[in-house]
């Protein structure tokens, strides 16, 4: 005999519990983002979806439109897996609301933003002057850009406007802007100081309230070169003082991950209670002091996280770089981020040098126990 809503010929158990949905992982410029989250085992999965600027006022799943498939290798339906776990790749071009309905009931909404990516360029073209290019992911004009030079703690204007738009203060002259929209502030300027000099493009502002489009949900993002600069003038970069180690080719393995803690104890939420507690742990494999100012940790969707000031790591001492917001002391740095970063159920980190050189990475490819020793 059968009973109606036991679960047969597909139908969906009546204790059937409600989908949930993962927070993503932060994904920078255009480019695929891993969906997760959980749901009935074997039960279909469904994703709902709207850009941030038609879905940021959803307050229910029911309220969302079944996600449209354009990549045949990107199903929008899927079923999970006997652990109840399902998974879902999307391609983001801003930022995105999304939920999963599974059997009639649905998940939370999880609002996802977009972080800009961009190509930055700087080039010596003579003495005293330079020439910048700032291309934008995803390509999309209006982007308000900055483009500053260091000086010393602080940092001077060299041109501001929008991509695609005429460059502004600073005494640059304006971009070669060619009239196919292709998301680009770029230009020149003259009166630089001669030697090593260090650039930043500032792709909207710093700080709580940063987005490059708050309409969209794309949040802001800065860009660092450093170019020698024809002429004279010397660099921007203070002088060495006794209690910082000389500048030196570092080994790859000198510095190492020790320790990955990329799923915070307890329930992901977006307190930063826990965001912090995911962290990166660094230890100082040499037999000497290495200063870290200007090395980047950065996870595989290309969130980075930059020792932007002097930092000296002991030979045998560790650094902890927590993902969330908090005052930095000698051992704990915080990447001042309010959403998790680390992708629980794979990813990577990398260790860069201020040169760009590799030192160290760090993978895993399951959730594990929550954390990795590498």
């Amino acid at each position: 005999m059968l009973i109606a809503g036991s679960g047969v010929f597909g139908a969906t158990p009546a204790w059937a519990a409600a989908p949930t949905f993962d927070t993503p992982p932060a994904q920078v410029g255009f480019g695929t983002v891993t969906l997760t989250g959980t749901a009935t085992a074997n039960a279909t999965v469904t994703l709902r979806e709207a850009a941030y600027k038609w879905g940021k006022d959803a307050t229910q799943g029911s309220e969302l439109s079944p996600a449209t498939q354009f990549e045949t290798d990107m199903p929008t339906t899927v079923t999970a897996g006997s652990n109840g776990r399902w998974t879902i790749r999307r391609v983001m071009d801003s930022g995105f609301v999304w939920a999963v309905e599974s059997g009639g009931q649905y998940s939370r909404i999880v609002q996802a933003p977009l972080k800009v990516g961009a190509a930055f360029t700087v080039t010596s073209t003579g003495s005293g002057s330079i020439s910048f290019n700032v291309h934008t992911s995803p390509d999309q004009p209006y982007f308000p850009v900055r483009v500053e030079r260091q000086n010393g703690s602080s940092w001077v204007a060299v041109a501001s406007g929008v991509t695609d738009g005429p460059a502004g203060e600073g005494g640059a002259t304006p971009p070669n802007d060619d009239g196919d929209n292709d998301a680009e502030f770029q230009g020149a300027a003259t009166g630089q100081p001669g030697g090593q000099q260090t650039y930043r493009a500032v792709i909207a502002e710093t700080g709580n309230a940063a987005y490059a489009s708050a309409e969209n949900l794309i949040t802001s993002n800065t860009y660092t070169r450093t170019v020698d600069v024809g002429g004279s003038g010397g660099g921007t970069t203070p002088p060495t003082t006794p209690t910082t180690p000389p500048t030196t080719t570092p080994a790859v393995g000198s510095i190492q991950f020790t320790r990955i803690q990329y799923n915070a104890p307890g329930v992901d939420s977006s307190t930063n209670k826990s965001i912090i507690g995911e962290y990166a742990q660094l230890t100082n494999k040499s037999s000497k002091a290495l200063n870290l100012k200007g090395w980047t940790v950065r996870d595989a969707a290309g969130n980075l996280y930059r020792f932007t000031s002097s930092y000296t790591l002991a030979a045998g001492k560790s650094v902890i770089v927590r993902t969330g917001k908090g005052a930095n002391t000698t051992a704990t740095r915080y990447w001042g981020k309010s959403y998790h970063v680390w992708n629980n159920g794979g990813d990577t980190a990398t260790l860069r040098t201020d040169a760009g050189k590799t030192i160290d990475s760090c993978r895993w490819t399951t959730a594990g126990k929550g954390y990795t020793n590498c």
